[in-house]
């Protein structure tokens, strides 16, 4: 059979919509990430053509092999692969009469390339952060004023650009003992995978004052349930809040936006994910338990610490240096501080003992 007479098995593609089905259904899906996985097997749909699903194994060539043999990027070759296999698991477990010969462990041994991650991270760091912060915009240019709010909004946050773009005026808590924001699809927030959560903002008084003085601004002027990233209308140069709905394309659209600000600070231009890692990197730094570091995780919603651990472990040479460099030196400072505390319970006559005794010991060393 010519390649161009070879067709999709229909009981593939049927078998394949009815897990996706499932997926949204009962596992209760995002349905973003559903039309995502539907991308993903479309490519096991085109590797087994007219061949049925549950004689995978005898399909030439190997669907491994068949995917790495593709132009795709690694990153991509992975997500197939692994969509695949679970795929494949589903049906063995809920289609397992049409399943039944198909070997577990050939399912198993579906096994998606390793990803390697840059060696240096590409991030917003607190020194470009705070410049812009600092960049003096005119009181008309609402616009540029929102935008540098938001730049400093996602260094304190590490919000994805979807959420933070849809992130309702109610949603932002800035009065609080620990400033925060609720990442809620329930408040209208599109997170990923549909997750929620509350994320704490870093203690960074010189962004949190930007962030405050439009929080003030927009809440003036527009209801609790509109975009704290807010529309603005021009009309014959004047700037004022929009009262359109915005568009589905925010984060597009910010951007776009966050490139201006950064050309007007005369930064390079730092997609607002970005900003994400720099929010990560500056509490890795700042993280001196595990208890911390486990907050830090959870404030970046990752599911588990491991996926912080791979998503960053591959921060820079001089990076880790600093870090470990911090260790001893908070150590040393500790001992500082053990010593001073024992020092300030000592009344005026044990003190000039103590000193009289550590000069003697001195001069003996």
């Amino acid at each position: 059979m010519s390649e161009i007479d070879r067709l999709i098995h229909r009981s593939n593609y049927l078998i394949i919509r009815k897990y996706l089905e499932y997926l949204q259904s009962i596992k209760n899906r995002d349905p973003k990430s559903v039309e995502r996985y539907r991308f993903w097997l479309r490519h096991t749909l085109l590797w087994a053509m007219e061949h049925p699903l549950e004689t995978a194994n005898q399909i030439r060539p190997p669907f491994v092999q068949y995917i790495n043999s593709l132009e795709l990027a690694t990153e991509s070759k992975k997500k197939i692969i692994e969509t695949t296999r679970a795929f494949f698991k589903w049906a063995k477990l809920y289609q397992n009469k049409r399943f039944n010969r198909l070997p577990a462990h050939w399912i198993e041994d579906l096994t998606p390339p390793k990803v390697q991650r840059a060696a240096n991270l590409d991030y917003v760091d607190l020194e470009d952060a705070l410049k812009i912060a600092k960049l003096k915009i005119d009181r008309e240019n609402l616009a540029l004023q929102r935008d540098q709010a938001m730049s400093a909004l996602l260094f304190l946050s590490g919000a994805r650009a979807g959420a933070i773009t849809s992130l309702p005026i109610k949603a932002v808590h800035l009065d609080t003992e620990f400033p925060h924001i609720e990442q809620k699809p329930a408040l209208g927030v599109n997170t990923k995978n549909n997750q929620s959560a509350t994320t704490f903002l870093h203690n960074i008084p010189e962004l949190l004052d930007i962030v405050r003085t439009w929080d003030e601004q927009v809440r003036k002027n527009c209801p609790p349930e509109y975009p704290w990233y807010a529309p603005i209308q021009q009309n014959w140069g004047e700037q004022r809040f929009s009262e359109l709905e915005p568009g589905k394309q925010r984060s597009v659209a910010l951007n776009k936006r966050l490139k201006i600000l950064e050309a007007a600070t005369g930064l390079p231009h730092k997609s607002p994910h970005k900003y994400r890692h720099g929010y990560a990197i500056y509490g890795l730094r700042h993280c001196r338990t595990m208890a911390q570091y486990h907050a830090l995780s959870r404030n970046l919603m990752h599911a588990n610490v491991a996926i912080t651990d791979e998503r960053y472990v591959h921060l820079e040479e001089m990076e880790r240096g600093k870090l470990l460099g911090q260790i001893s030196n908070d150590q040393a400072q500790q001992r500082d501080d053990d010593l001073q505390s024992m020092l300030a319970k000592l009344d005026r006559d044990d003190l000039h003992r103590a000193i009289t005794i550590a000069a003697g010991l001195l001069v003996k060393r």
